[in-house]
């Protein structure tokens, strides 16, 4: 019972997961991408009787969490008894991999994923960039292709030549798909988007070759000979490393004021004190970005220190529900910094910028910070993928992540499906990549030289 368990709120997670599909597997429709972990390369022998006790322990693992959940849409014995001797005849990880990934595609949410063995080293094995690979380029999905959005100073990427607006076709054997208007919000999309990311992962030194077309429908071929993925990294439990990436700039509004602009890739427990020390550097400005954009989530239970930099008193950010039960997330007000000196949680404005990639522990801050009146939203509608998970080890050394708990925002809403609407829709476009415009970011800025009544 989570009510009755101190450990979950430190265990649980609400981040997105790999999904370890083989390279000529098609990916599911339920995208859980963790972005650290790259395509499932592995192959390893396993015997009837120990694929039959990993597939037993998911299925186990499972069906106590739906029960608890209240989960009554699949008849669960009856999944096991059709894929159980599917998985007695595997014959290799890769296999019995495919069978839970079939397993987990049929429960239809979020936060259900399988990551191999190699991705995943034990909790005691020291974060290396050695395990990860990176083109240094980001992609957004922008007038129906996977476009090429940003790409990282003294990156492989920016070695190569690629610059921000191409729109990539093709990355190795994978053929990246266009999409139509029916596609512009949801898992396909996001499906799409996280396959060609993670066609761009492997190990250092390794080069990755991609077709691409520049804004004036030039046909572009390069190869991308991948750097480690810049560090510090963060481990937790069973996950792989992540980075712990951290980064603040500053904006000067119309009146002199400063506009604090704070950007991290996950919720990591590393990156507090340089979020800590961010907005203890910009008391004075008018106010503070939180970007939040292509932050596919972390541990959820740092929201509530978070909030505590904003807020003034110890809000409710969040419910999660199992078994009849609550765990509330309550912010925890900011009211001295790490040295001891006495301060007031930041009283400016506070925006929060999101897209499609933003998501579980991203959704549920932006969705608690909107719902309270405490920042308003700018960017496009996030994943819609925000559930409360676990990973657990399974006999074969892969991780199963894994659902716990319903989520909803202070308001009663619940994000799984539905994403968090902006105050501001504003969304991406090719030719403002092109230009070198931040559409969604401007008008932040906009919104905090807006005159208007100051709360005292």
């Amino acid at each position: 019972m989570l009510a009755t368990k101190p450990t979950a709120v430190a265990l649980t997670l609400a981040l997105f997961a790999a999904v370890a599909n083989s390279a000529d597997r098609p990916a599911v429709q339920r995208t859980s991408p963790l972005l650290g972990v790259s395509r499932d390369t592995g192959y390893r022998a396993v015997d009837s009787a120990l694929a039959v006790t990993t597939f037993d322990s998911a299925w186990r693992t499972i069906g106590a969490t739906l029960e608890r959940r209240g989960v009554t849409r699949l008849d669960w014995p009856e999944v096991r008894r059709e894929l159980l001797p599917r998985a007695a005849r595997a014959e290799s990880d890769s296999a019995l991999r495919g069978v839970i990934d079939d397993m987990l595609a049929r429960i239809g949410e979020s936060h259900f994923a399988l990551l191999p063995a190699q991705a995943t080293p034990a909790a005691d094995a020291p974060a290396s960039a050695a395990t990860l690979g990176t083109a240094g380029l980001a992609l957004r999905v922008l007038d129906g292709g996977v476009v090429v959005w940003r790409t990282d100073s003294g990156s492989a990427a920016r070695r190569a030549g690629v610059l921000p607006g191409w729109t990539v076709e093709r990355i190795d054997n994978l053929a990246v798909a266009s999409l139509g208007p029916a596609d512009s919000v949801g898992p396909r999309r996001l499906a799409v988007l996280t396959s060609a990311m993670r066609a761009l992962r492997g190990a250092p030194g390794a080069t990755v070759h991609v077709v691409a077309r520049d804004p004036a429908g030039t046909r572009r071929t390069f190869d991308v000979t991948l750097d480690s993925t810049r560090g510090p990294f963060s481990k937790f439990g069973n996950l792989p490393p992540l980075p712990a990436t951290f980064e603040m700039t500053r904006r000067t509004l119309a009146d002199g004021r400063c506009a604090a602009v704070i950007h991290f890739e996950y919720w990591m427990p590393p990156i507090m004190p340089a979020l800590d020390r961010a907005v203890d550097a910009s008391r004075s400005c008018g106010g503070i970005v939180l970007d939040l954009r292509g932050n596919l989530g972390g541990v959820a239970g740092m929201m509530m220190g978070v909030a505590g930099h904003f807020l003034n008193d110890p809000r409710t950010l969040g419910i999660m529900r199992s078994h009849g039960e609550e765990m509330r997330f309550v912010a925890n007000p900011r009211r001295a910094t790490d040295s001891g000196v006495p301060v007031e949680p930041f009283a400016g404005d506070v925006a929060i910028l999101v897209d499609g990639l933003s998501a579980s522990t991203s959704e549920m801050f932006a969705a608690a910070m909107q719902a309270i009146g405490r920042a308003r939203v700018f960017g496009e509608r996030t994943a819609g993928q925000a559930l409360p998970a676990v990973a657990t080890r399974l006999p074969t050394g892969d991780v199963l992540m894994h659902v716990v708990a319903d989520f909803v925002a202070p308001d009663g809403t619940r994000i799984e499906g539905r994403g968090v609407i902006p105050d501001e829709v504003v969304p991406l476009t090719r030719a403002d990549v092109v230009a070198g415009r931040d559409a969604p970011l401007d008008s932040a800025i906009r919104w905090f030289e807006q005159p208007r009544p100051r709360k005292p």
